[in-house]
């Protein structure tokens, strides 16, 4: 038995037979391979940026995260940091380390018990965070304001459908 004509206007199948994948999913991987490329130039430029800064201060880009984060929440503790930096506890505390070495931050045991650890920002840390332009000054965060609403919308849509499919957690260890 001879299978169906197809019709022009109904395009090839999805999969093929043998696996080969069909034309959507070559046209899906060609605008991925597009996007991936987009958001690597974005990390670039990002951290062209902080390289920038790194140079004029003297601590690193993470280092710098770390001393923005306090001086816009003073107090917080290792855990507290970590999330919100989107980082594992163990690298927050090492990162917290270097700059407490150098007198960029100071931790203070201000409970009874004196088991919870809060993170301060030291003088010279706070002299550091007022010379240099912030995350929320920066140049990204300028330009996503330039974007209109409905496009800022679909990509808040698509970054966190990314995420969610990475499921990268960083509190979560690899399998």
């Amino acid at each position: 038995m001879k299978p169906p004509a197809r019709r022009a206007n109904q395009g090839t199948p999805s999969q093929t037979p043998a696996g080969i994948p069909g034309d959507k999913e070559r046209g899906n991987c060609v605008v991925a391979d597009d996007v991936f490329s987009k958001v690597l130039r974005l990390v670039r430029v990002v951290q062209a940026g902080l390289k920038n800064l790194e140079g004029s201060v003297g601590v690193s880009g993470s280092q710098l995260w770390v001393l923005w984060q306090l001086s816009a929440q003073p107090g917080q503790r290792v855990k507290e940091l970590a999330e919100s930096l989107h980082m594992h506890p163990s690298t927050a505390s090492n990162l917290l380390d270097k700059l407490e070495a150098r007198g960029l931050v100071r931790r203070e045991r201000r409970d009874l018990d004196n088991r919870v650890v809060r993170i301060y920002l030291a003088e010279a840390g706070a002299r550091i965070v007022r010379t240099i332009p912030g995350p929320t000054k920066g140049e990204l965060r300028h330009a996503l304001r330039q974007v209109p609403e409905p496009v800022l919308a679909g990509l808040l849509k698509g970054v966190t459908a990314v995420l969610q499919i990475m499921d990268h957690s960083p509190t979560k260890s690899p399998h």
